[in-house]
């Protein structure tokens, strides 16, 4: 029987804004018997440059995606940049597709569990299965949409709408399989770093602190070390 498209892996909206967010989940994969791994923290799934065999499901946990570039001075180091943030029920591996090769290193941030889905195996799924392959392509999109907001935040927000559209993301993220939820959740423990955040949105750390901190003069947020608590969600996405 031919695995049937779950709603929840259609693009939701948000009471937020009425926008679209980017949660979607390869449903259809659930009804398959793929294996799993256990990734302690700091461990990497998969590092830049090795060939592309499976694309993986966060079952539970973290994972950051790091980039390496080489300097434009031959004597420094290269430079590294977070690109990307995945949580529970979010896909991994999608930077090998084009060239069969990972673009980027996937590193957990806490202890996670991932589902492996071999790239051979997933092939002729997709082509059975329209529905596993419309999933998969809707997957690919929002990491084009993703790809394109963190692109135009950017260029273009200062660093306090940064930091804010950052919490917001993250907040609507982890709600995303809350069906039973209408709100984003308020109460965030961020798994990253401080500077792993001013990595990914192109800011110092203390850039990162000084932000976090004038949200919280603001009321927008409380800060309790790595505990943060949305208290005003509309000043919070003010700009």
């Amino acid at each position: 029987m031919e695995p049937s498209i779950d709603s929840g892996a259609s693009f939701k909206r948000t009471p937020r804004d009425g926008a679209p967010t980017l949660n979607v989940r390869l449903s259809d994969a659930d009804a398959i018997p793929f294996p799993t791994r256990t990734v302690e923290r700091g461990d990497a799934l998969y590092c830049a440059g090795e060939p592309l065999r499976s694309l993986y499901t966060v079952q539970s946990g973290c994972f950051k995606t790091v980039a390496t570039y080489p300097s434009a001075d031959d004597d420094s180091a290269p430079h590294t940049q977070v690109t990307g943030f995945h949580f529970a029920n979010e896909t991994l591996g999608l930077d090998g597709v084009c060239t069969s090769r990972h673009e980027s290193d996937a590193v957990a941030l806490e202890p996670s569990v991932v589902r492996i889905m071999p790239v051979g195996i997933l092939e002729p799924l997709c082509r059975e299965y329209a529905s596993m392959q419309h999933e998969l392509l809707a997957i690919m999109s929002a990491e084009i949409v993703r790809a394109s907001r963190l692109a135009l935040m950017l260029g273009t927000m200062p660093a306090r709408e940064r930091v804010a559209a950052f919490l917001l993301d993250f907040s609507e993220r982890l709600e995303a399989d809350a069906a039973s939820s209408v709100e984003p959740r308020a109460e965030l423990l961020l798994p990253m770093t401080r500077a792993d955040i001013g990595s990914y949105l192109g800011l110092e750390l203390e850039t990162v602190s000084r932000m976090l901190s004038k949200l919280q003069r603001e009321g927008a947020i409380g800060l309790n070390g790595r505990q943060v608590r949305i208290v005003d969600r509309a000043m919070l996405a003010h700009q």
